[in-house]
């Protein structure tokens, strides 16, 4: 398998997070009636991020950490890695977070469906995320980093192909030639 391969599917699965929880965030969360004198049955509806406000930041960090994945490598990307797995691990709570309440007492003709869904969907979301998580802890220090073939001359490794040494001397501002 390439190195590559899985540092596409972690940042795959955070941008897949961050949509789902975007459109979770839109979606009915809550859904209860009550009676009022003067106007009748009253039904109250919340979004997503209107009962759980982090939903809509969450998928924002998801897009951060895209790009802390692909900036970093090593040690400090399996450390992303475990931050990663824990926002994914939050993302579930959340989504559960309530729903009893919501799936136990309802009025009728309580649109089960649509809220089950926007439940399901960020649950789906942060499933995602643990998972990108769970592939950085475990791979992130194999997976290639951004920049890493601009290194630094006193950084990169000495290569035995002379055509390449003569262009790396010519990056250094030096003159290849000059020696011989």
């Amino acid at each position: 398998m390439s190195d590559r391969r899985p540092l596409w599917t972690v940042v795959g699965l955070l941008a897949l997070a961050s949509l789902l929880l975007w459109a979770s965030s839109l979606m009915t969360w809550s859904w209860t009636q009550h009676s009022d004198p003067l106007a009748g049955v009253v039904t109250t509806k919340l979004t997503g991020s209107e009962r759980e406000a982090a939903l809509v930041p969450l998928a924002l960090l998801s897009l951060a950490l895209i790009a802390a994945v692909v900036a970093t490598g090593g040690l400090v990307r399996r450390i992303a890695g475990g931050v990663v797995f824990l926002v994914g691990v939050w993302t579930v709570w959340l989504a559960f977070d309530g729903a009893n309440e919501v799936f136990s007492t309802h009025p009728d003709a309580y649109p089960f469906a649509t809220i089950a869904a926007g439940h399901g969907i960020a649950v789906l979301a942060g499933l995602a995320v643990t998972l990108a998580g769970v592939l950085l802890v475990r791979s992130g220090h194999r997976m290639p980093r951004l920049g890493a073939k601009y290194q630094a001359p006193s950084q990169a490794r000495r290569v035995s192909d002379p055509d390449r040494e003569l262009w790396q001397a010519l990056d250094a501002g030096s003159d290849p030639t000059a020696s011989q």
